[in-house]
């Protein structure tokens, strides 16, 4: 294979295509010409792709951190309001409170696979951010509803623009990131869904001591909506779209940016439709099995909406319900970095440590409270998913078909989730507790046998490579790096290795 040079957390390849060859190369990604100077050039130094990288990371993932924090808080905040007033106010009666909650997850199904489409057609960021601020809008027409219909309107739009921020986040972490520093990075994104947890927490404790002319509850969305919108308005202003228009990298960092992800094998981005790659997508068992994961994941975390009216069945009023839920977003921030750092640093580890996470709640003794704190582990199996989808799929159209597939699955999940949450079991709710652990336990095992099928398919390309000479293992690795921006799919890229 290519020869190679460790860097600490990134490895730069020396392998590049001849400038005889240049001529001959048919690329079909974004980056264009400059995709065709990276493959050309000769191999980046270490302390200059260093600094290539800190400026990515202090540009971008800032941006996604923020974002991702914004989306889970302003998803959960039905949860926040449930004990300030939402559910009289619109005359929530029954199994009405578990549909306003499963009714945005119809919406985000409803707009998967055509925000996807739409999302490798168009810039990526520039789509984000429009995104953003309709969200933001929308939260804030909540504040209007009266009625279980309007809120459950309201909830499926809220879906609907919320839909593609997590397929977009895989793409932008894929274009920007070496396999090896995904991991990390996406860590940090992810787990500010904890950070969200925690400051949306704060803020709902806050919110709830207004008193004004307006309910409680009201000033949440009013409040959250605004900061959304004004966020949304900043990502669309600063965030690139890819390496080839950036404005704060010049012409030769645009191309050290674009070598440094050769070796994922996987490009930037295409807007090219490959009809094979649909097939490939939809009968690949190892996508399959992706989006069964994601669905018994969401099944266990659909019940968190209901954390807050578990914590209150306690006994605890309003505001102290709003504190106790402070262990749970802390959990899971810790839960997250700390599997992040773990994958980074212990080699062929995702899978394991998705299934580590799985543990806690299974084996529980400490009480119902510090149960429901415990669940702050289970977003540490998305974190493994969404990880996944960057790294272990290549080819534009099959990496979209995936995204969309596992984020189905996803949502049916999530609408699944709270119907389990029976209303007259309150506040013990027996069984959606025992679903959550049922989902807690097949995501274990659906992780193993993921893991099963990319070890098998790794030990299968290796075979096909034995026998063969050094000159011959390095024409093939220049001829998969090439791959990576022709929009190649894993399946046809024979030096292209799946993460474990």
């Amino acid at each position: 294979m290519a020869s190679e040079k460790p860097t600490g957390q990134e490895t730069i390849t020396s392998s590049c295509i001849p400038d005889n060859e240049a001529a001959t190369l048919d690329i079909k990604d974004e980056a264009g010409d400059l995709a065709a100077r990276a493959l050309t050039s000769d191999v980046v130094d270490e302390e200059t792709s260093r600094k290539v990288r800190q400026k990515i990371d202090i540009r971008i993932l800032p941006f996604l951190c923020v974002t991702y924090a914004l989306m889970f808080i302003d998803k959960t905040s039905l949860g926040y309001s449930s004990v300030y007033g939402i559910i009289p106010d619109n005359k929530l009666q029954g199994q009405d409170y578990s549909w306003a909650s499963s009714i945005f997850y119809f919406g985000y199904l409803a707009a998967e696979y055509p925000g996807i489409a739409v999302l490798q057609s168009f810039p990526v960021a520039k789509f984000l951010g429009i995104n953003v601020i309709l969200w933001g809008a929308i939260l804030m027409t909540t504040a209007a509803c009266s009625s279980f219909a309007g809120l459950a309107t309201v909830r499926f739009f809220l879906g609907m623009v919320e839909a593609t921020i997590s397929p977009g986040f895989v793409a932008v972490t894929g274009m920007w990131w070496t396999r090896q520093e995904q991991a990390g990075r996406s860590a940090l994104w992810i787990s500010f869904l904890g950070v969200g947890s925690f400051v949306g927490t704060l803020l709902a404790y806050g919110i709830g001591h207004i008193q004004g002319t307006l309910s409680t509850w009201k000033y949440i969305y009013l409040i959250l909506g605004s900061l959304t919108i004004v966020w949304g308005i900043a990502f669309t202003l600063f965030v690139p779209d890819g390496p080839a228009n950036v404005p704060w990298l010049n012409e030769d960092e645009k191309v050290i940016a674009i070598q440094r992800v050769i070796e994922n094998k996987t490009g930037t981005k295409s807007r090219r439709l490959a009809r094979d790659q649909v097939i490939e997508a939809i009968t690949d068992p190892k996508v399959i099995v992706l989006g069964l994961i994601s669905f018994v994941n969401a099944i266990a975390s659909g019940g968190l909406s209901f954390g807050s009216l578990i914590i209150s069945g306690f006994g605890f009023d309003p505001l102290q319900t709003t504190l106790l839920n402070l262990p749970l977003s802390a959990v899971q921030v810790i839960a997250q970095l700390g599997s992040g750092v773990l994958i980074s640093y212990i080699g062929s580890s995702r899978l394991h440590v998705g299934s580590l996470a799985m543990i806690p709640p299974l084996t529980n003794r400490w009480g119902r409270l510090v149960g429901v704190w415990l669940l702050g582990t289970y977003p540490v199996g998305f974190m493994i998913i969404l990880g996944l989808l960057a790294t272990n799929i290549a080819g534009s159209t099959k990496r979209s078909i995936a995204s969309g597939w596992v984020f189905i699955c996803y949502c049916v999940g999530q609408i699944a989730g709270p119907q389990f949450f029976v209303s007259k079991e309150a506040p013990a709710y027996h069984s959606g507790i025992i679903a959550m652990l049922c989902g807690f336990i097949l995501n274990l095992v659906l992780n193993q046998a993921l893991r099963f099928l990319y070890v098998l398919e790794n030990k299968k390309r290796g075979k096909i490579l034995e026998g063969k000479s050094e000159d011959e293992l390095n024409a093939m690795e220049r001829e998969s790096n090439l791959q990576g921006f022709e929009d190649v799919s894993d399946k046809n890229n024979v030096m292209f290795r799946y993460a474990l």
